[in-house]
């Protein structure tokens, strides 16, 4: 039986990070390239210090464990987002894991984790528009789509949104 874990980054696993940042498949469907190394050691540092915070908001690697073996297999966040006034989910996995149901259970293991927090806003996420897995998984966790949009490095994105009080 497969469980998705996460646990929050911790400066020693920059190189798990660094295999997800400079997978092109994975930044394509996230970013539409893959960082820069200064920018993927500015964003892990910056990863770190949201950790710090001691709250469930943060970033995490997600681990899959199947039996007695557990391996790293991409990327959870969330944190708050005063743009879209909601908790934003973000996830990326490692090409190897897509289509494979690990997705799903990522984005409803952050619900729950959500849920049992003290938070009590709604909870965004944002995709790449041919991404059409992902949205599919959003549309299945009740958010809807709200608007595209030109992301901060020009390319095009989605905001899905999920009202607190549906969740």
């Amino acid at each position: 039986m497969s469980m998705i874990i996460l646990e929050e980054y911790s400066e020693e696993d920059f190189p798990l990070y660094a295999r997800l940042v400079y997978n092109e498949q994975a930044m394509n469907m996230n970013l539409g390239r893959v960082f820069t190394p200064d920018e993927a050691e500015s964003f892990f540092q910056m990863m770190l210090a949201c950790n710090s915070s001691g709250s469930t908001q943060g970033f995490y690697k997600v681990l899959l464990r199947q039996g007695e073996k557990t391996e790293y297999i991409g990327m959870g966040a969330m944190n708050w987002n005063d743009e879209y006034n909601a908790v934003e989910i973000e996830y990326m996995l490692l090409p190897e894991y897509w289509n494979h149901g690990y997705g799903r259970a990522l984005v409803q293991h952050m619900l729950e984790i959500i849920r049992s927090s003290d938070e009590q806003s709604d909870i965004a996420a944002v995709t790449d528009p041919a991404n059409r897995y992902s949205q599919r998984i959003l549309e299945h966790e009740g958010f809807v789509f709200v608007e595209q949009f030109i992301n901060y490095d020009g390319e095009a994105a989605q905001l899905y949104k999920k009202q607190r009080s549906l969740n």
